[in-house]
C-alpha cells in the first residue's frame, strides 16, 4: 500500500464496534510511533490509556469508544522548545495513526474544551507541567473504509521564492 492510498481514510470510523482494544497493541504501536524526536532529541510526551473496563470514565467528555489514549506534551518554559516539542508530538500522533491503520484499528483524533481545564485534566493524572495535545478515540470500525479513489483533486497553492 502507498501512503497516497490513504487519502480520506485517516479521519477514523464514525462508529466503533464494542470490541476491546489490547493494551499490548497500543504499547507496540507507541514503541514504533515515538520515532519522531525533535532536534534536541527530547521525547516530550507521555501517554495515558483509558478503556471502559471500569465504566465509561470519558462519558460526557468524548464520543463513545472502546478505548482512549491521552497524548500529553511537556510544557517547557522556553517557547521555542515548547513549539518544537508540540510539533514532535503531532508527528508522533500521525505515526501512531498510520501504524494503527495497518492493524485495522480506527483512530479519531479529538480536541475538546475540557482538555484546557486543569481541574478536569488532573483527574486523569495530567501534571501541572503538561497539557493534553490530543485525545485519541480508539476502536475497530463498524464499517472499515478502504479509501475513495474518486476524491476531488486538491489544488495546492504555494509560491517559489
Amino acid at each position: 500500500m502507498k501512503l497516497s492510498d490513504l487519502e480520506g481514510v485517516m479521519g477514523g470510523p464514525s462508529e466503533f464496534l464494542e470490541q476491546p482494544v489490547s493494551h499490548d497493541l497500543i504499547l507496540e504501536l507507541l514503541n514504533h510511533a515515538v520515532w519522531a524526536p525533535n532536534d534536541g532529541l527530547r521525547e516530550p510526551w507521555r501517554f495515558i490509556f483509558a478503556d471502559n473496563r471500569y465504566g465509561d470514565i470519558m462519558q460526557g467528555l468524548q464520543e463513545p469508544a472502546p478505548a482512549y489514549l491521552l497524548v500529553l506534551v511537556k510544557e517547557e518554559a522556553d517557547q521555542y522548545k515548547r513549539e518544537e516539542d508540540f510539533a514532535a508530538v503531532c508527528c508522533l500522533i500521525q505515526n501512531f495513526r498510520l501504524l494503527a491503520h495497518e492493524q485495522s484499528l480506527g483512530v479519531r483524533c479529538t480536541l475538546h474544551d475540557w482538555m484546557y481545564d486543569s481541574s478536569r485534566t488532573e483527574m486523569f493524572g495530567v501534571l501541572s507541567n503538561e497539557r493534553i495535545a490530543a485525545v485519541l478515540e480508539l476502536g475497530y470500525g463498524a464499517n472499515q473504509w478502504k479509501g475513495n479513489t474518486e476524491l476531488p483533486e486538491t489544488q495546492l497553492h504555494f509560491e517559489l521564492l
